[in-house]
């Protein structure tokens, strides 16, 4: 008994340790569980948890957005912790005089063969990206002459405080151009033209949103990218000044959803765009999780990211609290019908039935993805059959899948690990409240 108790102490020691190193070189990516598979006793490391130490491992993390201390769990008891840090929410919904608002404009659509049928709705990647240069007009037109019901679009911040239309924050991969965007006017920036053709013009958010003003795109609504190479107050007031100069039919808090990665650009986007939804932008759900107590935050998560059971239990939450699910970017048949399966048997408008749980799929080739949708609907009313597929191709084609996502996850954890230590991934608890203060 006590050779088991010393190796329990040990171990969950070398754990803390592990976890301590990792919290004291910003690597932390809130994406493991260390102390879960190193502990052997956890009924002793529920205990342990609630050091500082404990606090800074990711699947703690995972599971308590608010760090108790030792002295309030000796205090008050688990329980009584429990409910003070459930009180105590991120988002105090009494002090919030406007909760963020919904967008049911952007919420999956019923099919016209069968109402009780929810298709996400085809939003085109940086426009119609397949076909023509990303973020230009060019690309904008083609998206809506390809069928899709909405746009999303980057947005940066030039030398001189204007809001344009660019995913990347330097000018090299679309333009050729060895420069970053913050450091030149818009003057310089309205000269370039994209390396591929049709050579495009960068187009400002105002030039975007003056094309959108025509009243036959009244039906046309929006996703901003808003990205983070840029102060987040700064941005958000270009923005705001670009939706200022330009006055559509329709406003457009009632057609732009606000895509944010961080907790900093979403309480920027409250301070200056109160009236917007806004959507949380990410690839992992462990740093999603935090934002998952926020009254009407949408989300917009990479695609793969919901494959496998974390993504299962994701969207069982998404779907209890009815809240708005975008997916991105999905180019292939095989995940584009995945997105569709996911809302089978699912409607917002009828009594007792589920939500639908994806709104929208983000796509570079949105005429793909509703091909796709018609021959799914296809073989759901026995129009079509599809044919069989032999054994040992559909071993590769799982195969293939899984290595896929396997090599994504991979991925996202570094681009997470490089965005901690940049200090871009930051979180509520820092702010205390998502408010419009």
């Amino acid at each position: 008994m006590k050779t088991r108790l010393l190796s329990t102490t040990t171990t969950t020691l070398v754990s803390l340790s592990f976890c301590r190193v990792y919290e004291r070189a910003s690597f932390l990516s809130r994406a493991c569980c260390c102390c879960c598979c190193c502990c052997p006793d956890r009924q002793f490391l529920r205990y342990i948890r609630t050091t500082h130490e404990a606090a800074a491992c990711p699947c703690f993390l995972s599971s308590h957005l608010q760090r108790p201390s030792f002295a309030e769990i000796t205090s008050t008891g688990v329980a009584g912790t429990a409910m003070s840090h459930e009180r105590q929410s991120l988002i105090d919904k009494d002090a919030q005089s406007e909760a963020i608002p919904r967008a049911p404009w952007a919420a999956a659509r019923p099919s016209l063969r069968d109402p009780s049928r929810r298709l996400p709705q085809a939003i085109a990647h940086r426009g119609a990206k397949a076909y023509f240069p990303e973020n230009t007009m060019a690309a904008f037109r083609g998206a809506l002459g390809a069928g899709s019901h909405a746009i999303e679009t980057d947005v940066h911040l030039s030398a001189d405080g204007v809001a344009v239309l660019s995913h990347d924050p330097t000018l090299k991969r679309c333009f050729g151009v060895d420069a970053r965007i913050a450091d030149c006017s818009w003057e310089y920036l309205s000269t370039m033209r994209t390396l591929k053709e049709p050579h495009e013009a960068m187009p400002r958010l105002q030039d975007f949103l003056s094309w959108l003003a025509q009243p036959r795109f009244d039906e046309i609504w929006v996703v901003l990218d808003i990205k983070l190479d840029d102060d987040p107050n700064d941005l958000m007031l270009a923005i705001s000044r670009a939706f200022d100069s330009v006055q559509g039919a329709v406003p457009w808090d009632q057609r732009i959803v606000l895509g944010c990665w961080n907790a900093s650009f979403l309480q920027a986007a409250r301070r200056h765009l109160p009236t917007f939804p806004l959507a949380h932008i990410s690839a992992s759900l462990l740093y999603s999780h935090h934002f998952l107590r926020v009254p009407n935050l949408g989300f917009n998560l990479n695609q793969k990211s919901l494959v496998g059971p974390p993504g299962r239990m994701f969207l069982r939450e998404l779907q209890r609290t009815d809240k708005l699910l975008l997916t991105w970017t999905v180019n292939e048949p095989r995940w584009m019908e995945w997105c569709i399966r996911q809302n089978l048997g699912r409607g917002r408008t009828s009594p007792g039935v589920s939500p639908a749980l994806i709104d929208g799929v983000i796509t570079d080739d949105p005429r793909l993805y509703l091909d796709v949708c018609e021959r799914f609907e296809d073989e759901m009313d026995g129009k079509v059959i599809r044919p069989k597929m032999g054994l040992a191709q559909k071993a590769k084609e799982e195969v293939k899948a899984v290595c896929s996502v396997l090599f994504f996850h991979v991925l996202v954890m570094a681009y997470h690990i490089v965005r901690r230590v940049q200090g871009k991934f930051d979180y509520l608890e820092d702010r205390k409240r998502l408010d419009r203060r």
